[in-house]
């Protein structure tokens, strides 16, 4: 069993989730009040490329399988919906 933080959390931790909340909050944000953040649309998107993923569902698929891992990942401790993942991809910049 791994004990220490996957290579996923230590690749992200040098992004600086602060500076990232501040341009979130200064530009408009018309999903602030969803329970899927920017910061874990952000991370999930960021997972998918990395792990080779074609489409949305894949990426969905995949990360649903291994929800109780994706915690110590950084992503959530819930599970992803595809209709929730595919309408932040319709509404928020990327």
């Amino acid at each position: 069993m791994n004990s220490k933080k996957y290579i996923f959390s230590q690749v992200t931790s040098f992004l600086p989730q602060k500076y990232f909340n501040r341009l979130v909050a200064k530009y408009d944000d018309r999903t602030k009040n969803w329970v899927f953040s920017h910061w874990n649309h952000m991370l999930l998107l960021i997972l998918g490329q990395l792990m080779g993923c074609i489409s949305i569902r894949e990426l969905v698929s995949t990360v649903n399988a291994n929800f109780k891992r994706i915690y110590h990942l950084g992503i959530g401790k819930n599970p992803i919906d595809l209709k929730t993942l595919s309408i932040a991809n319709k509404i928020r910049d990327i």
